[in-house]
């Protein structure tokens, strides 16, 4: 039977092996990438800055005081949203919430299927607010 004779580099060696063994490596390399729809979904309904949409007006709850829209584009081209519309997927909805009661009460008697053009932008709550809107089954408002 052979001896094993422990030197310094030896019990250094197991300290260093025992000492990796009981803590969690992390790897780097081997986290996925995001998925393709995931990274367009998070990009989509990003609206930390204000945020041009269009769409139709599909029910206005009377209960909550909020609108749902058919969603139909999106903007980012700030602060004018003049260009930039890039169309989102065909059958989404989107939930976004009158600034103020005066905003609601103007916004109640639109009838559903009214084409509308809004500013949006999240508020502290994560509630997608109206910065501004336009009815465009109306004529433009031309600032004075």
């Amino acid at each position: 039977m052979r001896k094993i004779e422990w030197s310094h580099s030896h019990f250094f060696g197991m300290v260093v092996l025992l000492g990796l063994m009981s803590t969690p490596v992390f790897s780097l390399a081997l986290e996925p990438a995001p998925h393709p729809l995931d990274t367009f979904l998070t990009n989509i309904l990003n609206f930390r800055e204000p945020t041009g949409i269009r769409g139709t007006v599909r029910y206005i709850d009377k209960a909550e005081k909020n609108i749902w829209l058919d969603w139909e584009q999106r903007s980012d081209d700030r602060p004018r949203f003049d260009a930039g519309w890039k169309l989102v997927p065909e059958g989404t909805t989107l939930l976004v919430y009158p600034q103020d009661a005066n905003q609601y009460e103007e916004l109640k008697p639109i009838e559903k299927g009214t084409p509308i053009e809004m500013v949006i932008q999240l508020d502290p709550e994560g509630h997608r607010r109206i910065l501004s809107y336009q009815d465009l089954s109306q004529p433009r408002k031309i600032p004075l």
